[in-house]
């Protein structure tokens, strides 16, 4: 439901009735602190200009280095409210070195005629030393050798007097703006040298990782050159014995091909017969008489094929000591020689059986070759993967052997024949 207000005439917008605002009479003593103006909210840099720091008082250290301490007073007055002057007077150079042991100063004025030396060779000290003081020389009089001196000996001014306040103040700003110049130099130079202290380690940690990077590729060129090497010498070892099954004709084409890649030399193969003995399946005798010979594969066959049978790759002996720490007293029979043992394993690392062991030696003074070694290297596995085919077939070809005889027996039962049971099969 509307209400009619009479006072108002229909379609007429009525203004609200503005509300009495109470008014606070301050007291006598009541004072109300101003108010920070309100600054709308946004980022800090809003404002176009930030407001400056405020400067800080510094007292400018002088070091007076003069007999009589008459520039005292004038330079103390060459300060203001900002910028006071400290005077430290020392009447000689001793004196000025053992104050600046201890303590550091803006600028030090130096008399041209100390008592105990010359100014200018001071002055020089003060510019080489590890920390340099500005200096300011002074004198009474003095002429353009002397000046010129001064200067090369690194004072930044050369006073001549008689001096007061209006030569020392620009005097002093000058000698202060140096010293700020300099400073500024030196930060900038600790800051160069600890860029290039940066630089250098960095250079030495890639050199360090560039020849780390280098030994890497070469060796993996390496043990990919032996890999290939040894891929070419495993496929033609595997073209020379084919796909060959018989026992005897393997052994002799290994051994012509071992003598091939290893010139005349002893060679011999040595099978397994029991589980700890060995003897021999072919030789190749080079330099042996037949009588040595034979006491020679026996020992070998008895103690250097059971020895050899247990390691995992090809062993190289090329002097006496070696062969000791392997075979103790029994060496004697190899000594003076270089000698190759290569045991031909098949199988995996669970099931790693040793089918042949193959010797080579041969007088010391005449030693095998490269090519000697890496047909030796890639030949143990290659020939325990042809010995175990061999076995294989053999005793596929037994079984059918005896399949074949128990077949036979069966029908000469049937009929009744063969009822002796010491009769032979044949």
């Amino acid at each position: 439901m509307l209400r009619h207000d009479p006072g108002i005439t229909p379609g007429t917008r009525r203004e609200p009735t503005p509300r009495p605002r109470s008014v606070h009479a301050p007291a006598e003593n009541d004072v109300t602190p101003p108010q920070p103006p309100e600054h709308p909210q946004g980022p800090s840099d809003a404002s176009p200009h930030r407001p400056r720091r405020k400067a800080r008082n510094r007292c400018r250290h002088v070091l007076l280095v003069q007999d009589t301490p008459v520039l005292a007073q004038p330079l103390e007055a060459c300060g203001d409210a900002r910028h006071p002057v400290r005077v430290v007077a020392v009447p000689s150079a001793a004196e000025a070195r053992d104050y600046l042991a201890g303590h550091t100063v803006d600028l030090a004025v130096v008399d041209h005629k100390l008592p105990d030396g010359s100014g200018i060779d001071f002055t020089h000290e003060l510019s080489a030393g590890t920390k340099p003081t500005t200096s300011v020389v002074v004198a009474d009089n003095a002429d353009l050798d002397t000046v010129t001196a001064a200067m090369r000996a690194g004072a930044c001014d050369f006073l001549v007097g008689p001096v007061g306040t209006e030569q020392l103040r620009p005097c002093l700003d000058r000698a202060m703006q140096r010293r700020r110049r300099d400073a500024a130099v030196n930060r900038r130079i600790r800051r160069l040298r600890r860029l290039c202290r940066q630089l250098n380690d960095a250079r030495v940690d890639v050199s360090r990782q560039v020849d780390i990077l280098c030994t890497d590729l070469v060796t993996a060129y390496q043990e990919l050159a032996a890999q290939f090497q040894n891929v070419v010498q495993t496929s033609e070892f595997n073209g020379v014995i084919k796909d060959e099954l018989d026992l005897e004709s393997l052994l002799r084409k290994t051994l012509e091909y071992l003598v091939g890649k290893a010139g005349p030399a002893n060679a011999a193969i040595f099978l397994p017969a029991t589980m700890d003995e060995y003897s021999l399946g072919g030789y190749v005798n080079y330099d042996c008489t037949s009588e040595s010979a034979d006491m020679l594969l026996e020992h070998l066959a008895d103690v250097v094929a059971p020895k050899l049978a247990s390691v995992e790759d090809y062993v190289h002996f090329t002097n006496n000591r070696e062969l000791r720490q392997w075979f103790d007293d029994d060496a004697a029979y190899l000594a003076d020689s270089e000698v190759i043992g290569v045991p031909c394993v098949a199988g995996d690392d669970a099931d790693r059986e040793c089918l042949a062991v193959i010797v080579l030696f041969r007088d010391r003074e005449q030693p095998f070759t490269e090519e000697a070694l890496e047909a030796c290297s890639s030949l143990g596995a290659t020939m325990g993967t042809a010995l175990e085919k061999v076995i294989r077939c053999h005793h596929r070809a037994a079984l059918h052997d005896d399949e074949a005889w128990d077949s036979h027996a069966e029908t000469e039962d049937y009929f009744g024949e063969n009822d002796d049971d010491d009769a032979l099969p044949f």
